[in-house]
């Protein structure tokens, strides 16, 4: 009994030392802009109330018109500094109205490998998603609106 008691005690140590998930608020949105000769491009921004380390994957149709679909999904990792607004990912290409824009930035947990094959815990996903009608020559802000959610994250790495 007295060799469990030592044990016992040093593994509640060992759990009371080991971090745990943390609750975070993350907000996501984009930025949109059209240039010269209808090229589009649009800016994911990022920015937490807290250190988290994340793992992104950029997903969806990305920018449609009637004879094309252009795309470029991305994904990597990323650390979000408190207060400050990030910009992980942006993507720019030609597309003469109509259209649309189909964009999903998911959140993932940090990955043990960044090589893996299988994707890591999902936390939060945004989606960016509007139709361009005719003859549109300036984007709304409808991406510009922060999308907010409060999520637990795994603790840093660091």
């Amino acid at each position: 009994m007295t060799r469990f008691i030592p044990g016992a005690l040093a593994a509640c140590a060992l759990l009371a030392a080991a971090p745990n998930a943390h609750a975070a608020q993350v907000c996501a949105w984009m930025t949109e802009t059209v240039g010269k000769e209808d090229l589009r491009e649009v800016t994911l921004w990022l920015q937490s109330d807290s250190e988290v380390e994340l793992y992104y994957m950029i997903k969806g149709e990305g920018f449609k018109d009637e004879g094309s679909r252009m795309h470029s999904p991305g994904k990597g990792t990323y650390v979000l500094h408190p207060g400050k607004a990030e910009k992980p990912w942006g993507f720019g290409a030609t597309l003469s109205p109509p259209g649309e824009i189909d964009i999903v930035a998911e959140l993932h947990a940090y990955p043990k490998d960044v090589f893996a094959e299988e994707e890591p815990p999902l936390i939060a996903s945004f989606t960016f998603h509007r139709a361009i009608p005719e003859g549109e020559a300036k984007p709304p802000t409808d991406f510009a609106k922060h999308q907010c959610v409060t999520a637990d994250f795994p603790p840093s790495r660091r």
